[in-house]
């Protein structure tokens, strides 16, 4: 019986770490001194943009050679825009420049970091973009977390694509699969629900996703299938990992078609 006692102790104390510490598994920003200087070998101008008195949102926009438009891309739950910094090459190849964001708490941004406050953060990256680009010269892309941001505007606000690069139908079903044993459909305060964005969403839309993802299961993404519209495409990647996908065989392919000046 005292087995049985420490057991249902053991995992009470569990869920109680698990709801209070749930940002530490789902952020996990690198931050970045309010000093530091960024050094891109293309050229950008850095957005400190107010959210409020004390809060600020940060954002990097490359620019690239006679831009005819811009991705908006939403990095995945670590790292910060440095780390992306690397996928906007064949964007930038392309002739579109590149906005970056940091979410709060990640690279230089500050703020609260509640779902909601993320998607408010990603719809002001968007007007940013809308301040020199048309809506239909405004491609929004996603990895992993930033599906749900990235999908969240693109059901918001017009866009020219929308591309998600290895995402999940719901935050709540990707948790189910690391912790089993409890019940995170009520836990939870990070939903994040691709699969209703992409219902509202007009756009085209373009998935990515590897059948060797180790971190969101290939199972996860192809769930949003059954949701894409005619013309919408899902390219699967045989060999693909969670953070190799810009190196499969047919990506970069798929990313010139994509933004390649439609034929007169």
């Amino acid at each position: 019986m005292t087995t049985v006692y420490l057991i249902i102790f053991l995992y009470i104390v569990g869920g109680l770490l698990l709801y209070k510490y749930q940002r530490r598994f789902i952020l996990r920003p690198d931050k970045l001194a309010t000093s530091y200087r960024f050094d891109f070998p293309v050229p950008f101008r850095e957005y400190n943009l107010a959210i409020d008195d004390t809060d600020r949102l940060n954002l990097v926009w490359l620019r690239s050679d006679s831009a005819r438009g811009i991705v908006l891309y939403f990095h995945g739950n670590t790292g910060n825009i440095l780390q992306a910094y690397p996928h906007a090459a064949p964007f930038l190849d392309n002739h579109y420049d590149v906005l970056l964001l940091d979410y709060p708490g990640y690279g230089k941004s500050t703020g609260p970091d509640a779902e909601q406050d993320l998607y408010q953060d990603a719809l002001v990256s968007y007007q940013l973009a809308r301040s020199r680009f048309a809506a239909d010269s405004i491609v929004v892309y996603g990895k992993s977390l930033g599906t749900a941001m990235a999908a969240y505007v693109a059901s918001k606000a017009p866009c020219r694509d929308l591309v998600l690069e290895c995402p999940f139908y719901d935050y709540v079903g990707l948790a189910r699969r690391y912790v089993p044993i409890y019940p995170v459909g009520w836990m939870l305060r990070y939903r994040f629900p691709v699969f209703d964005f992409i219902r509202h969403t007009t756009a085209p839309i373009l998935v990515f996703h590897g059948k060797r993802d180790e971190v969101i299961p290939y199972r996860f993404s192809r769930k949003l299938e059954p949701l894409l519209k005619k013309g919408d495409r899902y390219i699967t990647f045989p060999e693909g990992h969670h953070n190799d996908l810009t190196r499969q065989p047919g990506y970069l392919e798929a990313i010139d078609s994509l933004l390649r000046p439609a034929a007169p």
